[in-house]
């Protein structure tokens, strides 16, 4: 069975429950009216008292319990018969309603509280994600027909029933998804996300319980719900800095610092949810809403192949391009983390830009395009990249300290000669002094280095990759400075003084110890374009 948009979406598979995920809403026991006092003990369903059977499953009816909803059996608007509870939240309550003209079409209708219909942010926080929902208009957005007011003056939603489960309830049972489930999964977020960034709709709550997976679990499609803290990107009189609002597991680090967002902390919510599909585990684990703003705002999450060895080098590389810490580091549109995923999306066919089934040149087009994406000319080289990021960032460690013990040393020792005597060798002693003098103006950024690396780097595959090229390119080019500086000493005293002996004076080895890491930290902080 199944039902249809009557503005012509895409029809909705119908299973056993129905999924309430609106508002925080949790399951409750339906009520009873005196328009509809049978019930049904298998699903709830409401019905008039001549009804001996329930038309869906044939079980048989009993009496409903006493203690009345007075909404259900009534009629809103003379086209909605409220049919029975589905469930009820700290905002509202959800009810199951079908149409008087089309009785064989349902829908859900989200009502706010009494308490809560008086208070004006509240309704037109409500008034926003109804009027948000029905501006996008697309296959992974549930669907809204209809808004009005109860005549007690509460504010209601009709929009289509979803009879599913949420993923973050899915999650809760099954633990973690297998790679081409989540990755098909993440992506229709994508699709959905993309659909209202198209309209300036920013949904600020991206999260599993705001997914609604209808149909085959293995392979389920998606509809996305809960728009009720979305913005326009131009701001809103409903948003303010400093506010914070939202999920706090699955919140962008500018989102919970209270600064104004825009898509990309929808970018980095479809990234955590990516990250738990994959794991099992949310992005920060076991703390309290509190502990878990502080996270988001201090630390970086575990890496995702600690939890899952399993994941594809080059697909955590694109999950911890999605949730970078700092926007202008995280991948900016949810169209580049759909044509990521895309390269490990087994579900079926690719598509190509134009919407239709990609052939061999498109799915050709569409790999380079992933692995530009990931910064390597192939996927399987942006895995290789990925894994040996790390090793090669530890090994280029080690070459720049044993390059910097030599350019400190020697410029050390030259400062010992020049206090000295510059005209005759160093002394033992000299050596001596010269070796502990290095190593203790060394062991202050030793120490820096490594704290940057075990706080900031290694966590991160696409900081590590980023760290490992401008490592790589300051020791080029404190050897490059290191080089030149020689050959210049080399041809000012050959050719201008035509003293062979001064190449040997200490005036060199101090310049160089100056020269070679101003080179390289200007390498270091050399502007790149991001991959």
């Amino acid at each position: 069975m199944s039902s249809r948009d009557p503005q012509g979406g895409g029809s909705a598979t119908v299973s056993s429950a129905p999924s309430i995920s609106s508002l925080g809403l949790s399951p409750t026991p339906p009520m009873a009216s005196s328009a509809l006092p049978r019930i049904c003990p298998a699903c709830s369903g409401r019905y008039p008292a001549d009804f001996r059977v329930c038309p869906r499953d044939a079980t048989p009816l009993a009496d409903a319990p006493e203690d009345a909803d007075p909404l259900v059996g009534a009629t809103l608007a003379e086209s909605y018969e409220i049919t029975r509870v589905l469930g009820e939240g700290g905002m509202g309550r959800v009810y199951e309603a079908r149409h008087t003209r089309l009785p064989n079409k349902r829908f859900a209708i989200k009502m706010l509280h009494h308490e809560l219909a008086r208070q004006p942010e509240v309704v037109a926080r409500f008034q926003r994600e109804a009027e948000a929902m029905a501006a996008i208009e697309h296959a992974n957005v549930v669907g809204v027909y209809d808004v009005n007011r109860a005549a007690d003056g509460r504010p209601y939603i009709v929009q289509e029933l979803l009879e599913g489960e949420e993923l973050g309830k899915y999650l809760d049972r099954v633990g973690k998804l297998p790679p081409s489930t989540a990755v098909s999964v993440v992506r229709q977020v994508c699709r959905a996300l993309a659909a209202a960034h198209a309209r300036g709709i920013v949904h600020r709550d991206v999260k599993p319980e705001n997914v609604i997976l209808l149909g085959d679990l293995a392979a389920p499609r998606v509809k996305m719900v809960d728009f009720g803290i979305s913005k326009l990107d131009e701001g809103s009189a409903l948003t303010k800095t400093g506010v914070v609002m939202g999920t706090p597991a699955y919140m962008a680090p500018e989102q919970a610092r209270g600064d104004r967002v825009d898509a990309r902390a929808d970018v980095y919510a479809a990234g955590a949810i990516l990250y738990r599909a994959l794991t099992g585990r949310k992005p920060y684990e076991g703390l309290d809403q509190i502990a878990t703003l502080t996270a988001v705002l201090s630390e970086e999450p575990p890496r995702p192949r600690t939890l899952a060895p399993s994941i594809p080098e080059a697909l955590e590389l694109l999950i911890q391009r999605a949730m970078a810490r700092e926007p202008a580091d995280r991948l900016s549109r949810v169209e580049e983390l759909d044509a990521g995923l895309a390269a490990f999306d087994q579900s079926g066919p690719s598509v190509s830009a134009t919407g239709g089934d990609a052939g061999g040149h498109d799915k050709t087009m569409l790999a380079a395009g992933v692995a530009t994406l990931l910064g390597a000319s192939t996927v399987a080289d942006a895995s290789k990249n990925a894994k040996r990021a790390r090793p090669l960032l530890v090994l280029a460690s080690l070459v720049g300290l044993c390059l910097c013990l030599l350019v400190v040393g020697d410029g050390v020792l030259g400062a010992v000669r020049w206090i000295g005597d510059p005209t005759r060798g160093p002394s033992t002693g000299e050596l001596v002094l010269s070796v502990v003098l290095s190593v203790v103006l060394l062991l202050a950024p030793l120490g820096l280095w490594v704290r940057f690396l075990a706080r900031s780097v290694w966590s991160s595959t696409p900081r590590a990759l980023e760290t490992l090229i401008r490592t790589r390119a300051a020791l080029g080019a404190g050897v490059v400075a290191y080089a030149l500086l020689a050959l210049a000493a080399r041809l000012f005293e050959l050719v201008v003084q035509r003293n062979p002996a001064a190449i040997a004076h200490p005036a060199w080895s101090l310049a160089a110890m100056l020269l070679c890491p101003l080179a390289a930290a200007l390498a270091w902080f050399l502007p790149r374009k991001r991959s």
